[in-house]
């Protein structure tokens, strides 16, 4: 059951994402280019630095109580297995980076059969 709210979790949490990213391509960047012109790479840059940024935003509150969007809706929440260290909201943040950016399709295979994924362990945590 825990699979099935962790995978449903990481799914809202791309979906807030996907979410930020079309409602920027259909709201934002036409006030921005009326004319039709294409993006410049300069602009083009512009608008990813502020999709991560709005979704970090919308996300920073639920990282102070040790959780994203995902994770709060399926009654879930990142723990320290380190106890020496405290949970900070740094520490989910690099967690959730490189669980869900940089190394998901590669490293958070294990969690699907049921081990812990290099995410969790390279950040000291799990989810419970």
């Amino acid at each position: 059951m825990k699979l099935i709210k962790r995978l449903l979790a990481n799914l809202v949490d791309i979906f807030v994402f996907l979410a930020v990213i079309v409602l920027f391509f259909i709201f934002v960047i036409p006030f921005f280019l009326p004319d039709g012109e294409g993006l410049s790479i300069t602009m083009a840059a512009i608008v990813l630095i502020v999709i991560i940024l709005t979704v970090f935003l919308l996300q920073w509150p639920f990282m102070k109580v040790n959780q994203t969007i995902g994770k709060a809706m399926m009654g879930l929440r990142i723990v320290s297995v380190n106890g020496e260290r405290p949970l900070t909201v740094g520490i989910v943040l690099q967690r959730e980076l490189f669980a869900k950016v940089f190394t998901c399709y590669f490293m958070c295979f294990p969690v699907l059969f049921g081990r812990e994924g290099k995410h969790d362990i390279v950040c000291e945590t799990e989810v419970v």
